[in-house]
């Protein structure tokens, strides 16, 4: 008798997230993610890999694309698995999921039999969500293997990521695994931080996305800072454009210009919005007062803005008048209202565009942040001179270094596993914490490769399988 875990995606990366972790003959898997860029058979969580380990339940931690968006692509292969997750995000998940599915109108069919993307279609996405179990946070739950396995009581905390995001804590015969997920340990302006559980766990598994980065989150500075770039490019008759995610960051970025306006900070200037980020503000309305809001009871639909009309989008209205537009992609990709705008956008001197989150090296909105004005660059496959102001911002909703080292140091792992995080980030916070923990055991887990779960103090050793992997 043992447990195990096993990375079927995102390991050294912000991939197909997907852990699972083996409790004797009680299997769960934490995550199914579809990976950010990669639309070959390595989009989807690697479940060959499981080999003939049991599966029995399936936990998402939240709604965003990388975590929940190999969802259908799993339950089409194991259709006997629970899928459990918060009531939030079983609420988000048919406006994410229904997004995934467009997303997979490429090439990734060349790569993939036609029948392991059955699910994706309009009519069983609807289907799946009736199959999902919701839980509340903070009360336990059983999950137990179809064959007799162990019961491995089961709760949710809130993770202070976006709305329904949480961390998992499991505990199997007196061995406490703790998954953050996707974690941020101090306020947004919507969301208030994370109450994960500060109590010693014997394996902590932890996301680094910030884990090479110094730089602490601190919205009410970056907000100045808004607020600084918008008045300058709309004074002299501009507008500003900002690319973001539809999921959570739209939300957040609406209530920190809805502050400045309050405030007198910014004038009151039309806020132009699209797409599927005003169905989820209306997911975020329902859960104002139920999840840990920093106003509870504020709705972000009650902020002023003005819907894009599609027909008229190159000849809309922020093209006249000093103007605020919030529209996805967050990187700018091609085929979105972000990268559409972008191309009209830096024709223009007196305009703005202003990036407010990570922007990977390969996606269009990495080559505009860092283009020189008048320089020739590829845009989404375009060569293309840009005119118009740009800034750089940082609104992230995840935690700091500071952040992750705190709970790091409060919790005491005997075993602290890294994931979610470019190589540096996972190596850079690896070496953090043997610095002040040396008697923590730090993984950085291989995706593929098995190892052993053991509680803190055994002297079982926390190793790969060597019969499972060469």
């Amino acid at each position: 008798m043992f447990a195990e875990l096993l990375v079927l995606g995102g390991a050294e990366e912000i991939g197909a997230n997907c852990t699972y972790l083996g409790f004797d003959r009680t299997g769960i898997l934490i995550d199914a993610g579809l990976h950010p860029k990669d639309r070959s058979a390595g989009a989807f969580p690697d479940i060959d890999a499981l080999g003939q380990r049991q599966a029995d339940a399936l936990i998402i931690t939240h709604a965003h694309n990388d975590h929940i968006g190999g969802l259908p692509y799993v339950m089409r292969r194991m259709p006997h698995v629970r899928a459990i997750m918060t009531h939030a995000t079983r609420d988000l998940s048919h406006v994410m999921l229904h997004n995934t599915a467009k997303l997979l109108k490429t090439d990734i069919r060349d790569h993939l039999p036609k029948e392991s993307l059955e699910f994706y279609k309009k009519d069983t996405i609807e289907l799946l969500r009736h199959a999902f179990e919701a839980f509340p946070y903070e009360e336990p739950f059983d999950i137990s293997g179809y064959s007799g396995g162990d019961t491995v009581r089961t709760s949710f905390h809130w993770s202070g990521h976006i709305l329904g995001s949480a961390s998992v804590l499991m505990d199997w015969k007196g061995l406490r695994v703790l998954h953050t997920g996707d974690v941020q340990f101090d306020n947004q302006s919507i969301v208030q931080k994370a109450r994960t559980p500060r109590s010693h766990v014997d394996v902590l598994i932890m996301e680094s996305t910030n884990g090479a980065t110094e730089r602490m989150n601190d919205v009410p500075h970056e907000s100045k800072r808004l607020a600084s770039f918008i008045n300058t490019v709309t004074t002299a008759n501009g507008s500003v454009l900002i690319p973001t995610f539809a999921l959570g960051k739209t939300q957040e970025v609406l209530r920190v210009l809805w502050g400045l306006m309050q405030r007198g900070s910014i004038p009151h200037l039309p806020v132009y919005t699209a797409g599927m980020g005003l169905k989820i503000n209306k997911i975020y309305d329902q859960y104002c007062y139920t999840e840990p809001m920093r106003q509870p009871g504020f709705e972000v639909s009650d902020i002023p803005q003005q819907r894009i009309i599609f027909d008229e989008l190159y000849t809309g209205p922020y093209f006249k008048h000093p103007s605020i537009v919030l529209v996805s992609s967050g990187m700018m990709n091609r085929g979105t209202l972000s990268h559409a705008l972008a191309l009209q956008w830096m024709q223009k001197a007196n305009f703005g565009i202003a990036f407010i989150g990570y922007q990977d090296p390969d996606a269009p909105g990495y080559a505009l942040l860092n283009s020189q004005p008048g320089v020739p660059f590829e845009f989404g496959q375009r060569t293309v001179r840009r005119h118009c102001h740009i800034e750089r911002l940082r609104f992230s909703a995840h935690a700091s270094l500071d952040g992750l080292l705190g709970f790091v140091m409060d919790v005491r792992p005997g075993t602290a596993v890294l994931m979610h995080g470019s190589v540096e980030a996972c190596d850079h916070l690896a070496l953090c914490i043997k610095e002040r923990l040396p008697e923590t055991r730090v993984l950085i887990p291989r995706r593929g490769v098995p190892y052993r779960l053991s509680k803190a103090g055994s002297g079982i050793p926390f190793v790969a399988l060597a019969d499972d992997h060469d």
